[in-house]
């Protein structure tokens, strides 16, 4: 049986992890416009889907470019056409669910007041549990809530257990997921920021 030297057995791993480098580095780069192109169209999706819009992610980028404008240099705000005919803005949100990121678009109405629609997703959360953020029943919760109570004091549209807060007004509130609390939580802080957001 043949024998090889410890400096032998170096060279040779460094040879194949230098390989396997090139090889990974070569098939990211390959794709990387690939993930670009699928990254931009799940974007246009999720905006569409808060305004009301069922497209297919193969013609989101296409409906989106009909359909809404950037209004800042970030691209976190868009002016967005609705499936109602009305236009809104489109606000990036941004939060922490329970095991990972959670982030969405709100749609708001022009006058600022009326929470026209949302779409949310996720990294990691719990199917059954978390994950229910994607739903349809859920979303459809948040479409005519109002961010201003009736003295015209910025609430946002707050995510609370049914049965809790008695004080928030039934138009500025949806119910939490059950079994869910902190990533409810998590989409209940992201809306709050509403308010800074159409500032802006």
């Amino acid at each position: 049986m043949k024998k090889f030297t410890n400096t032998y057995i170096f060279l040779y791993i460094t040879a194949l992890v230098v390989i396997i480098a090139v090889v990974l580095t070569l098939v990211s780069t390959g794709l990387k416009p690939r993930r670009d192109r699928n990254k931009q169209a799940e974007k246009c999706q999720q905006i569409l889907r808060a305004a009301g819009h069922d497209i297919d992610r193969s013609k989101a980028v296409e409906a989106f470019s009909h359909l809404a404008e950037p209004l800042t240099d970030d691209n976190k705000q868009y002016r967005v056409i609705c499936s109602d005919g009305t236009s809104g803005i489109a606000v990036r949100l941004d939060g922490k669910g329970l095991w990972g990121p959670i982030w969405g678009y709100a749609v708001i109405s022009e006058d600022g007041q009326t929470l026209k629609g949302v779409s949310f997703d996720h990294k990691s959360e719990t199917p059954g549990l978390g994950a229910k953020i994607t739903e349809e029943a859920f979303l459809k919760s948040f479409e005519g809530k109002k961010l201003y109570d009736k003295d015209g004091n910025f609430v946002s549209v707050r995510v609370l257990k049914p049965g809790t807060s008695a004080e928030i007004a039934e138009e500025n509130r949806v119910d939490a997921i059950s079994g869910a609390t902190l990533t409810s939580k998590g989409v209940d802080e992201m809306l709050k920021n509403l308010g800074s957001a159409k500032a802006q």
